[in-house]
């Protein structure tokens, strides 16, 4: 898991190499049913491992979830250390709970 300032140096560095505004809400799941993608509709949680986030991801583990325009989904092999984060439509988005 990442700590909240860890998170905060995710969300700059996001905004500034994909030259966006992410939201400083503290997502912690996101319930989807993507209309574009070939994956099941789900919820993904911070903290919990999937393997069906694209067609043929590897399993990985959600760190974080942020709100801009999109949402954008890190894991450590996508967004955190290398790659760019899974990107989910706002239109595909049917629930969004954010941290307590």
């Amino acid at each position: 898991m990442l700590t909240p300032e860890e998170i905060e140096e995710l969300r700059q560095r996001l905004e500034k190499s994909l030259n966006i505004r992410l939201r400083k809400k503290r997502i912690r799941a996101l319930t989807v049913y993507p209309t574009h993608q070939q994956i099941p509709n789900m919820k993904i949680e911070v903290g919990k491992s999937y393997r069906n986030l694209e067609p043929g991801a590897p399993p990985d583990q959600v760190l974080a979830i942020f709100e801009s325009v999109s949402f954008l989904v890190c894991t450590r092999k996508r967004g955190v250390e290398e790659g760019l984060p899974y990107f989910f439509a706002r239109e595909d988005a049917r629930k969004v709970e954010e941290m307590e």
